[in-house]
């Protein structure tokens, strides 16, 4: 049976860039290396919890499929919105969207889209 959701294979162009971004530009731990050169490495805020898969677009270990969007949570969007910007990260301000949370939006090196939520949806 299934226990659990581990992640999100994603084939990139760059997996050291893209590791590199996540990790030190967004903060999102680094629980596994990978297999060397970052390939199978796993983004995750804990290693038990679901993660982003990182794997070479080279290698064909992957499906390569069209950009992700990946979405995160934040209690304090303004406060990580600071932060970003400060870390380097090409960002707009947070903002109100339609269904009444905060939203704040960049792209990762590889032109995926990030989604940060302040509020529950």
């Amino acid at each position: 049976m299934i226990e659990g959701f581990e992640g999100i294979n994603i084939a990139v162009n760059d997996p050291e860039t893209f590791v590199l971004f996540y990790k030190d530009q967004l903060g999102v731990p680094l629980v596994f290396e990978g297999h060397g050169n970052y390939v199978g490495a796993k983004l995750a805020f804990s290693r038990n919890d679901p993660g982003i898969i990182v794997w070479d677009k080279a290698s064909g270990d992957v499906a390569v499929h069209d950009l992700t969007e990946f979405v995160f949570r934040s209690a304090d969007l303004d406060k990580t919105y600071e932060t970003l910007k400060f870390n380097g990260v090409d960002i707009q301000p947070p903002f109100l969207a339609d269904w009444g949370g905060k939203e704040l939006r960049c792209a990762d090196p590889e032109g995926n889209s990030i989604l940060i939520l302040e509020e529950a949806y």
